[in-house]
This record gives structure tokens, C-alpha cells and sequence, in this order.
């Protein structure tokens, strides 16, 4: 069953045509910059709809990408931290992000800020495949686009929630009209929850949250220009680190499931906060017969947080020595960014008239300086020595350069991007420098893609591109350690065949993709370090269907069934490695599957519309499931496939809608991370009973209510 639904709703999906009713099938992207269709477009695009995201109930990113086939991500430790994978590329916590993210056009510079709450989203677009010559050097794996509600939308919304785990929540927004063309609009998110997850050994839950958000929105003319402004605040609180420990390679061969998943045991509860603000400015105008456009923001972000390592109960030892009387507590890693962001873009269409073919040139650059500081204080792990601080900045400039022809039948896109990142970090300890260390990273990356629509019902694609994801710096390395101080850019070089087909009531989008990754970045920890091992040659085969059709079964009731499933296969080619365990041995890893990117992912989703006297009732159901997932190079701790189940019945008349929803309504358990005794020399030696491995366990079943009021 875990494997069968998400297939069986796409072939489901090819029988449904012929019973379809009408639906509008084109959606506005602009994730590429542009406005374009999202069907016309020769790429793999998702778009998730207000509609959807309503349906869904999404309030966090985490939760939206369940619906876009390939993407996966996980919220790790603590709101900021997070492992997200989009065809086989992988962002582990300290990472440079993989996948490129972006908020109403702004590129935001580290995978901190992907966690944040989502409230008043008008549409999420996931852009899948390499997109360094569109987007550069952080979309190696891909993009995605949160676009949220301009003033010019629907006046307003109030809502309200409540939910076991005393989970309660209220958000709303207002849109005002200034006069002279300027409008205003206000949004704003409030929720907090004492928790789900129960420690059995402090005897209490310890995921606890509560999270603020705002934000203001401004746009009107300024002269023959067009001014948009932005400000959004953030800030939460909650609990941090809800992991517990066992011998799973022991008890289980590694497989994290059933009786081994005990509930946390830690005798330490963490805490974790967090706050982010941003300030961005838009300008678009007419230049040269075309429009230029350029984009100012200003990111603000501070973290902090403390845990325990060990996530057990009582004193520890160390190959049998009593070195930890009060366990692995508390560790912290406080977490300072600042990030100046700039980019500038024009655009024009060469349009000879009908039967001709129709030119779209575009040219631009981007500059983004990020300073980023963290304290990597591991407590007893420094054995009284004091913490060491990373004092990192980078300056990423890159120039961009596209042209896209057009003619009755077929559409050509050539994009070229030269990105270099200039990065330099400082070590220091107790305010003393220790190191200094500056390089420069280049990359050009093109981006050829070729469409052809045989009829306006079908579009068949190509699509060869490349995409790289910075280098950085390690902690210093010892005499035996098995990292070096610097690692190296990843590239990703891809090649894409797609078709998308259209009808009376239905889509159905198609894929095959192969990547070759070089130099793929592998977050661990080692020695007591947060390090990036870089893996020689990774090989991601992968192919990706998905499809929706809406039925009429009659003038009042509608059937909406939409479903996707994907399938990337990340194996290493070659990589042999030292032994982390065994001093002076090696490890040959070629063969292995990459890490935190599951073999598959699917979904399938049914949701009945009946319409009566004014009144619209709603039900829905949605099954999720992920295939297999390695957490290490190793390939010894695993989860097996899962599957789950949503559901959300709502009413609505008049502007007023209420519903009920449960999520995970079986109650599934399973590992959402996990570090292993094999590749972690600390949890190899650490007793009593030991060794062991550590895991993150998902927060289980949910359920709640909400009542909103449009207007």
C-alpha cells in the first residue's frame, strides 16, 4: 500500500478526461523573473494555488512541499534548522542551500530563513532541475518562489484556531486604499502550541512553540514608475531538539521503525529562539522600449538556542571512563546574519507581429553580501576550553543574460550566468584570531532548453542545465582528522525530457531527468565538529509524473482529484574516504544511496465540492507517502517507506468558513533524522549500554479547528 497510492492516482488520473468538467488550466509564474505560464514554459513547474494551500491548510513550508513531487524537507533540532532535497540534492543544517528560495523576488541567502510561518500566500511555485544560469549559485537542485498577497488583493480575512497539544492560533490581513493609486496592505500570524511530543523521562512535552509574525505592504506610482515596499518581522520561541537515542544498528541493523523509535529520554529540555526581520523596495519602469526593474532588501536574523548532545538519561562515559558525570549538556550554537541584497533587470520583446517570431531579451546582475557569525560552544565536548567564534562573509556578484524566441508552435530559451563568491572567515577564541582564510569561488552556467507544441494542448520539452552551490570552510582539521580545512563547489550538470498535456478539466505533466553531481556536499559531525565532506562523483536518476482533473458529478458537486509521484535515485559513483572509526583505514562509499533524499515521494488527494442554497461543504482527503531514506554515507540507519493520511471537511457562506482538520490521523511515527554509531566516533564509545545512535522523531497526529471571515 505504501508504494501502490501515489502511482495508482496518476493512473487514475489518465482515465479521468473524459468525465472532466472546465477548469482554468494556465497559471502566472514568476519564479524565473518574468511573468510566463507555468504550462507554456518549457521546465518542471508545481504551483500550489490559494486554493491548495487552503485545502491543505499549509502554514509552513515544510508542510506546502508535501504537495510537490521531489521536493522534501524536514524541520531538524529547531525552527531554523532544516534538511530539504529536491531531485537527489540535498541541504543539511550548516549548508549553503541547494535549492534556491525565494520571497516575492528576493533570493534569501541561507536555509535559516526557509522555516519562517506562512500566512496571506496568494501561490507557492516549485521550479525543479538546475537553475544556476536563471537564479545562480543557490539553485543547484532547484527553486521555489513564496508569493504572497499584493494590497491590491481581497480587502481582508480574519481567522482563528484551536487544536489539541493546546495548540491556538490567529492571523488576518487588510488591505487599504491611500488615494492617488497607492494601496496598503497589513498581514499578520500569531500561534502557539504547548506541544506533542512527551520526553518520558522529564515527563512533560518539549516541542513547545509559539511563533509572531507581520507584515506591511506598499505599492503605488511614482511618476512613470511603479514603487513596491515591504517590511516583515518574525519571531519565535519553543522548544529545541525533541530527539531521542538507541541501538538501532544494534537491536534493529539500523532501520528506524516500530519498537526501537522509543519517545526522547533526554533529562535535559532545550530551548530555542529566534527573531528575522526584512526591508525590501521594488522599482519597475519603461526603459528603451522594454521595462527594467531592480530590487533592494536588507535581512536582520538572530538564533538562539542550547540542548543536550546525548539525548539520554543520567551520566555518561567515554569508553567506560567516567568523562561526562552531567551528560552532553548543554551545547549552544548561536547564529548571527546580516545580509544586503541587490539586483537589477531588463527586459524587452521583440514582437515582428502575427506569424513571426517573437524575440525576449534579458539582461541584469545581482549582488548579495551576507555576514554570518556562530559560536560553536559543544559544552563538555571542549573540555573546559573556551567556545571558538566563525566570523563568515561572503559577497556573491554575478551578471545574467537571456534570450527566448518564440514562434507559433515552439519556444527556445538560452540563459548564461557568471557567479563568483568571494568568502573569507575568521576564527577566533576568547576575542584572540586563531585563523584567517580567504578564497574565491567562479562559475558560468547556461541553462538550453527547447519546447514544441504540437497543438495548444500539448508541449514537449528539453532542457540541459548545470547548477552549483558554493564551497566554504571547515573547522580547522587535527593531525587525524578526515576533513580538510576547505571544501570544494558542488556542481550539478542535468538533462530533462518532459511533456505536459491539457484538456476540459485536466493536466497531466510528465519528466525524466539524469544528473551528475561533483564535489556533493555531506553535512556530519565529527570530533566534536560540524563539517562538509565532499563526495568525488554522485549520479541521480529520476522521473516525475503528476496530474489533476476536476469531475462533474452533477450541477451541485464537484470531484477534484489531483496526484503526483516522483522518483530520483541519488548512488555514488566514487568516493573512498577515511575511516572515521578505525585511524589509518579507508572506506570505499561508491554504490552508496545519498543521504536525506528519499527514493521517492507521492501523493494523491480527493476533494468533493457540493454546492447548496448558498452554502459550500468540502471534504478532503489527501495520502502522503516517502519511499526509503539513508541519513548517512554509510547507508546503516534507515527509514522505511511511509505513508499517512490527511483529512479536512469545511463549510462556507457569505464569507464565513469553518473546519475541521487532522493531520497524520493514524497516528505514523517515524525518524526524520538520525546520526550513527558508524560514523560518529563520539556515539561509538559513549555508555552506559552504549553505543548507540540518535534520531528525530515527526510529531504525530494532529487536529484542530478553524473559523475564518472573509471580507
Amino acid at each position: 500500500m505504501r508504494t501502490v497510492l501515489p502511482a495508482a492516482g496518476v493512473l487514475f488520473l489518465a482515465c479521468a478526461p473524459a468525465l472532466a468538467a472546465p477548469i482554468t488550466v494556465d497559471t502566472v509564474i514568476t519564479v524565473r523573473g518574468g511573468a510566463e505560464s507555468d504550462f507554456i514554459a518549457p521546465a518542471a513547474v508545481t504551483v500550489l494555488d490559494a486554493d491548495t494551500i487552503a485545502a491543505r491548510g499549509v502554514t509552513t513550508l515544510d508542510a506546502a512541499v508535501i504537495a510537490a513531487p521531489g521536493l522534501h524537507m524536514i524541520n531538524d533540532q529547531d525552527p531554523g534548522t532544516n534538511i530539504v532535497s529536491l531531485r537527489g540534492v540535498s541541504t543539511d543544517r550548516l549548508q549553503q542551500a541547494a535549492i534556491a528560495y525565494l520571497a516575492d523576488g528576493v533570493a534569501l541567502a541561507d536555509t535559516e530563513f526557509f522555516t519562517g510561518r506562512l500566512y496571506d500566500i496568494a501561490q507557492i511555485e516549485v521550479l525543479k532541475g538546475p537553475q544556476g544560469a536563471v537564479l545562480g549559485k543557490s539553485a543547484a537542485g532547484g527553486a521555489l518562489q513564496i508569493v504572497t498577497r499584493d494590497p491590491s488583493s481581497q480587502l481582508g480575512y480574519v481567522s482563528l484556531g484551536a487544536g489539541d497539544g493546546a495548540w491556538r492560533s490567529g492571523e488576518g490581513a487588510l488591505s487599504i486604499r491611500l488615494g492617488a493609486g497607492w494601496r496598503a496592505r497589513a498581514a499578520g500570524a500569531w500561534s502557539a502550541a504547548d506541544g506533542w511530543i512527551r520526553n518520558r523521562t522529564l515527563d512533560r512535552v518539549v516541542d513547545a512553540e509559539e511563533s509572531r509574525n507581520l507584515r506591511l505592504r506598499l505599492s503605488g506610482p511614482l511618476g512613470p514608475a511603479a514603487l513596491q515596499l515591504k517590511f516583515q518581522w518574525m519571531e519565535d520561541d519553543g522548544g529545541a531538539a525533541w530527539a531521542s537515542s538507541n541501538n538501532v544498528t544494534g537491536l534493529a541493523l539500523g532501520v528506524l521503525d516500530g519498537p526501537v523509535l522509543t519517545d526522547p529520554i533526554g533529562d535535559f529540555e532545550g530551548r530555542s529562539a529566534r527573531q528575522w526581520s526584512q526591508a525590501s523596495a521594488r522599482v519597475t519602469a519603461p526603459l528603451a522600449g522594454g521595462e527594467v526593474s531592480g530590487v533592494l532588501a536588507s535581512d536582520r536574523y538572530r538564533k538562539r538556542w542550547f540542548e543536550e548532545l546525548d539525548y539520554r538519561a543520567g551520566p555518561l562515559t567515554f569508553f567506560g571512563a567516567p568523562v561526562f558525570p552531567q551528560g552532553l549538556q548543554p551545547i549552544s550554537q548561536p547564529t548571527d546574519i546580516s545580509v544586503q541584497t541587490g539586483e537589477l533587470r531588463w527586459a524587452r520583446v521583440f514582437d515582428r507581429g502575427e506569424g513571426a517570431v517573437a524575440w525576449r531579451l534579458t539582461v541584469g546582475g545581482f549582488v548579495q553580501d551576507i555576514a554570518r557569525r556562530r559560536i560553536d560552544d559543544f559544552g563538555p565536548l571542549l573540555f573546559g576550553a573556551p567556545a571558538p567564534a566563525y566570523d563568515t562573509t561572503s559577497l556573491q556578484s554575478a551578471i545574467f543574460a537571456g534570450v527566448a524566441a518564440t514562434g507559433e508552435r515552439w519556444i527556445g530559451e538560452f540563459q548564461l550566468r557568471s557567479d563568483q563568491d568571494d568568502r573569507t572567515q575568521t576564527i577566533t577564541v576568547s576575542g584572540a584570531r586563531i585563523d584567517r582564510r580567504d578564497v574565491s569561488f567562479r562559475k558560468v552556467q547556461p541553462r538550453l532548453a527547447l519546447g514544441f507544441m504540437p497543438n495548444e494542448e500539448l508541449n514537449f520539452y528539453g532542457v540541459y542545465g548545470e547548477g552549483f552551490r558554493t564551497g566554504g570552510f571547515n573547522p580547522l582539521p587535527g593531525a587525524g582528522s578526515i576533513w580538510k580545512a576547505r571544501f570544494e563547489p558542488e556542481v550539478t550538470r542535468s538533462l530533462e525530457a518532459g511533456a505536459k498535456a491539457r484538456g476540459a478539466g485536466w493536466r497531466l505533466d510528465a519528466n525524466v531527468f539524469e544528473s551528475r553531481i561533483e564535489n556533493y556536499q555531506n553535512y556530519t559531525f565529527l570530533d566534536g565538529q560540524s563539517v562538509t565532506l565532499s563526495v568525488d562523483e554522485v549520479r541521480v536518476r529520476g522521473i516525475e509524473l503528476s496530474g489533476e482533473a476536476v469531475l462533474a458529478l452533477s450541477r451541485a458537486s464537484d470531484l477534484v482529484l489531483s496526484a503526483g509521484y516522483a522518483r530520483s535515485r541519488g548512488v555514488i559513483d566514487r568516493f573512498i574516504a577515511p575511516d572515521p572509526l578505525m585511524a589509518g583505514r579507508s572506506r570505499d562509499y561508491s554504490g552508496a544511496r545519498t543521504p536525506n533524499a528519499p527514493d521517492w515521494t507521492g501523493t494523491a488527494s480527493a476533494r468533493l465540492e457540493h454546492r447548496v442554497s448558498g452554502v459550500e461543504l468540502t471534504l478532503q482527503a489527501d495520502i502522503n507517502a516517502t519511499g526509503e531514506t539513508y541519513f548517512e554515507l554509510d547507508n546503516v540507519l534507515r527509514a522505511p517507506a511511509k505513508s499517512w493520511i490527511d483529512l479536512r471537511a469545511g463549510v462556507a457562506r457569505n464569507g464565513w468558513s469553518a473546519a475541521l482538520w487532522g493531520r497524520n490521523v493514524s497516528n505514523e511515527r517515524w525518524a526524520i533524522s538520525a546520526f550513527g554509531q558508524g560514523m560518529l566516533p563520539l556515539l561509538a564509545g559513549l555508555g552506559p549500554n552504549g553505543p548507540f545512535d540518535t534520531f528525530t522523531l515527526n510529531r504525530g497526529r494532529q487536529w484542530g479547528a478553524e473559523i475564518t471571515r472573509r471580507f
